[in-house]
């Protein structure tokens, strides 16, 4: 499954650009254009078409991947890198973690 999101470091703050590329309600794996870190505190956004509000979640990164070439160019043509990390979801409520199994039943996915 393929979803985008935004994701924010905690430190920075900094918003970036995301692709979900797996999905549970434990966790994620992503794709950025930006490096995570082992243990970076993360906010993560995620929006579908089937949800009135985004859900937002916080998480930390697990683990990372080397960066590797990207499949499509940047919008100006030249090739880009892409960095995958996984992440762990922390649910702060039985709430967020209903937002969650909603979000994904809505999807299709179990």
């Amino acid at each position: 499954m393929r979803l985008t999101a935004e994701v924010a470091g905690q430190r920075s703050g900094i918003q970036r650009h995301a692709v979900v590329v797996d999905l549970s309600l434990a966790g994620a794996g992503i794709e950025t254009d930006e490096a995570f870190f082992p243990g970076d505190r993360i906010s993560v956004t995620l929006a579908t078409p089937t949800m009135w509000d985004p859900l937002v979640l916080e998480a930390v990164v697990a683990w990372t991947h080397p960066p590797r070439p990207a499949r499509t160019p940047d919008a100006l043509g030249r090739a880009r890198t892409v960095f995958r990390a996984g992440i762990v979801f922390e649910h702060p409520t039985p709430a967020s973690v209903l937002a969650m199994f909603e979000m994904l039943a809505t999807l299709g996915y179990e």
